[in-house]
């Protein structure tokens, strides 16, 4: 099954947020993210990383996100699928565009996004 395949039959709606960072006037940096994308991504999870982190083992789950054309995705852009509720997040560790590479020689079967993330913790969003 192709890519586009997949999205179209197990695909799911994610929402792009971009991290924006202030600087408040008591010198505190607050980090704040806004919704810049609506897109349909097939999310393809591999297999669970254990490290241990203050005494304790932490889980994280990465994955890769297909995503059908060219798609703005910057590295630590948060991706979320829905607003309500419990919301899963996947934070942006890398993307690219293998059709767009010199090493595929421009190959327009190739015109989809791929995207590196790590699933974090999800939200409570009311």
């Amino acid at each position: 099954m192709s890519i586009e395949g997949l999205i179209n039959r197990f695909g799911i709606t994610l929402y792009v947020y971009r991290p924006t960072t202030t600087v408040g006037t008591d010198g505190q940096v607050n980090r704040s993210y806004s919704r810049v994308n609506e897109i349909r991504g097939f999310v393809q999870p591999a297999g669970q990383t254990s490290e241990v982190y203050q005494g304790r083992m932490e889980g994280r789950t990465p994955c890769t996100i297909y995503i059908s054309g060219s798609v703005d995705i910057r590295i630590d852009d948060e991706l979320r699928d829905g607003f309500y509720g419990i919301v899963r997040n996947w934070r942006v560790s890398g993307a690219s565009v293998p059709g767009e590479t010199v090493a595929a020689n421009s190959a327009w079967q190739l015109a989809m996004t791929v995207v590196d993330a790590v699933e974090i913790e999800p939200e409570v969003v009311l």
